[in-house]
């Protein structure tokens, strides 16, 4: 039996148009594909960014100027070593029930209506803002990083006070406990914690309570 001899294949001229018309469909598939991918791709890039904004604790419309500083009453200041800080303290009054702190900027807050140094109620509340709406740390930035045994100075003029850390807790943003007067004498950091993306808001607070050295050795 003889071998079948092959088909030759002819490349006549309509084969040619016809190999390059399914070229050029292939290639525009692919080339709309990756248009849809990359776009899909972007489109998950720009809504993830939407749903976790970058944090901001305050806005412009948060913050209010810092009084010019009045010269003729002695200047406060609060040394904490352990929270690398060291503020100048101005006032913090009371509006609408609350305590003003927009006006705070670098300065940590004395809450109105609150002790000081040898005054009655014997529980002085100072409030510091954890970070600016510029998003640059706050006078109270690394309270984070105190521990019991810390000390704490306030100066008014030439009289320092020295306190030591006792206590540091975590509580709710609505715990006005620690603003109460009476009881022994001590001295109350407060600032914020717990940054909620989807509230804008902070959810927590940080207490940092110190006792004058004198009482807080003579304590069981």
């Amino acid at each position: 039996m003889l071998p079948r001899k092959r088909r030759r294949i002819e490349f006549t001229r309509q084969t040619c148009f016809m190999l390059t018309v399914q070229l050029l469909v292939m290639l525009l598939v692919g080339w709309r594909l990756s248009v849809l991918i990359f776009a899909e791709s972007s489109s998950h890039t720009v809504s993830t960014s939407m749903i976790r904004p970058a944090p901001t604790a305050l806005s412009t419309r948060d913050v209010l100027p810092t009084p010019t500083p009045d010269f003729t009453i002695p200047a406060r200041l609060i040394t904490f070593p352990g929270a690398s800080m060291s503020a100048p303290i101005i006032p913090a009054g009371r509006v609408g029930g609350t305590w003003e702190t927009r006006h705070l900027g670098d300065s940590v807050g004395h809450l109105v209506g609150t002790s000081w140094l040898d005054g009655p109620g014997n529980n002085i509340v100072l409030a510091g803002h954890v970070e600016s709406y510029t998003g640059d740390p706050g006078p109270f930035a690394h309270l984070f990083e105190a521990h019991e045994g810390d000390l704490i100075i306030l100066r008014e003029g030439t009289t320092e006070s020295h306190y030591r850390v006792t206590a540091i807790k975590e509580v709710n943003p609505y715990d006005v406990s620690y603003v109460a007067q009476g009881g022994s004498s001590r001295l109350t950091l407060i600032t914020c914690m717990d940054w909620d993306f989807e509230q804008n808001t902070y959810l927590g607070r940080l207490v940092v309570i110190a006792e004058p050295i004198i009482a807080a050795a003579q304590s069981p």
